[in-house]
């Protein structure tokens, strides 16, 4: 997960659902939260990891593990 560790647990909720190309207002029915509340934490990941828009966050969360986009072992075919 690399730098997402960095994120409080929601934060990187959020930015696991960015990465997957969730809406602001799909991400806030997904985790219970409204959409001023999600747009709060694109914003506070955007700001921890230095970044400048949700493209960067989804490619951070890509690169985090690019079969699940949440770095974590799905026990998949590795190459």
């Amino acid at each position: 997960a690399g730098r997402l560790v960095g994120l409080a647990d929601r934060e990187r909720e959020v930015a696991y659902a960015v990465g997957r190309g969730r809406s602001n207002a799909e991400i806030a029915a997904d985790l219970y939260m409204s959409v001023p509340t999600v747009k709060a934490h694109v914003s506070r990941v955007l700001a921890k990891l230095g970044l400048n828009n949700r493209v960067q966050i989804a490619l951070l969360v890509h690169d985090a593990d690019p079969a699940t986009g949440d770095g974590a072992d799905r026990g998949g075919d590795v190459r």
